[in-house]
């Protein structure tokens, strides 16, 4: 205990950097390894099993059964595909457009603040609502999809942004985008 210890000049004991540190960031710790260690070491071994959450008594071991079984299934490698496709385009994307936005907003320019706020708001909006008014931009109804009345109002044929499997990805990409660099601007 001498070692996390120090002693002043008027002769009282202070704990050291370290400590106060370790002190500091433990309730950190023990979120992370509670909410994302120990869930992925039970993963890990659940992965092993035939396992059913509402049948627990039921529990069969099967090796490398279930990998064996996911690699011959088509949908894992479309959804592989999908994954990387999705996060190689939003990740570079929404750092761009953060990085643009950090610009903007540390002006001293007149309006900043409302700037700022307008795009951290959909950070702090709850994803329910942002799935909700994005449905409502990219509906297919030129009559109830602000962007296809728009698209319609200049000439242009209606998108059928999420129904279309050319489309989909990439409406769900710019949504993504737009919600987390609120969030990246502000870092």
């Amino acid at each position: 205990m001498a070692t996390l210890q120090r002693v002043n000049k008027k002769g009282k004991k202070e704990y050291s950097d370290n400590l106060a540190g370790f002190i500091m960031s433990s309730p950190a710790i023990i979120l992370l390894v509670a909410f994302l260690i120990i869930p992925i070491i039970y993963t890990i071994y659940y992965s092993f099993f035939t396992y059913q959450v509402v049948r627990p008594d039921n529990i069969k071991f099967n090796a490398i059964g279930n990998y064996a079984k996911l690699f011959k299934d088509a949908n894992f490698y479309v959804a592989l595909k999908n994954t990387i496709y999705f996060t190689v385009i939003v990740v570079p994307v929404q750092c761009i457009l953060a990085l643009v936005l950090a610009l903007m907003v540390s002006s001293k320019k007149k309006g900043v603040a409302i700037f700022r706020t307008l795009y951290y708001s959909p950070q702090i909006t709850s994803m329910v609502i942002i799935a909700v008014l994005w449905t409502i931009l990219y509906n297919s109804n030129a009559n109830t999809g602000l962007i296809n009345a728009f698209l319609k109002s200049i000439g242009l044929q209606p998108i059928d942004f999420l129904n279309n499997p050319k489309t989909a990805m990439n409406s769900i990409i710019f949504m993504s985008a737009w919600q987390g660099a609120g969030y990246q601007m502000m870092i």
